[in-house]
């Protein structure tokens, strides 16, 4: 009998510095899987583990400490992917992060300290790599060049 694929639950933060303007990070050289390519932080949610304080640990498990100053707000899209075999199934829980309380205490550089040789980058929306991120972003990445999603702490006009 054929073993069932296995499903993961995923978060991750669209983690906003200003109304339009987003961190995201670049994954290390020697990484597992996606070298070298942009992602939005996050992680596997842990059995028993709120997807909120999921990403809570996530963040600061990939960027120190000083993330714990991040705020994280409502669900920004679920995304669905399948990788091919032996890939998962994965589910992922994107959340809007409110990065105005980090914005505050001053620059994030220096103060944020990617893990395992990921580096930080900043983009306005129209500005991000699309061709960079995993081929299971890329949907989303147009809708945010496009303006289709936006900040939930976004000011009008």
């Amino acid at each position: 009998m054929e073993k069932p694929p296995r499903r993961l639950l995923v978060v991750a933060g669209l983690v906003w510095l200003a109304p339009e303007r987003l961190l995201v990070q670049r994954r290390g050289a020697a990484a597992a899987h996606g070298a070298a390519m942009v992602e939005f932080p996050g992680g596997k949610v842990e059995p028993g583990e709120a997807p909120t304080a999921a990403l809570a640990r996530e963040l600061v498990e990939e960027w120190g400490e000083a993330a714990s100053a991040l705020r994280i707000g409502p669900i920004a899209e679920v995304l669905h992917h399948d990788y091919p075999p032996p890939g998962p199934e994965v589910v992922l829980l994107l959340y809007h992060v409110d990065g105005a309380a980090l914005v505050a205490q001053g620059p994030w550089e220096g103060r944020l300290v990617p893990a395992d040789g990921a580096s930080l980058l900043d983009f306005t929306c129209a500005e991000l790599p699309a061709q960079e991120f995993l081929a299971a972003d890329r949907a989303l990445i147009e809708r945010l060049r496009r303006g289709e999603l936006r900040s939930p702490w976004q000011r009008a006009g």
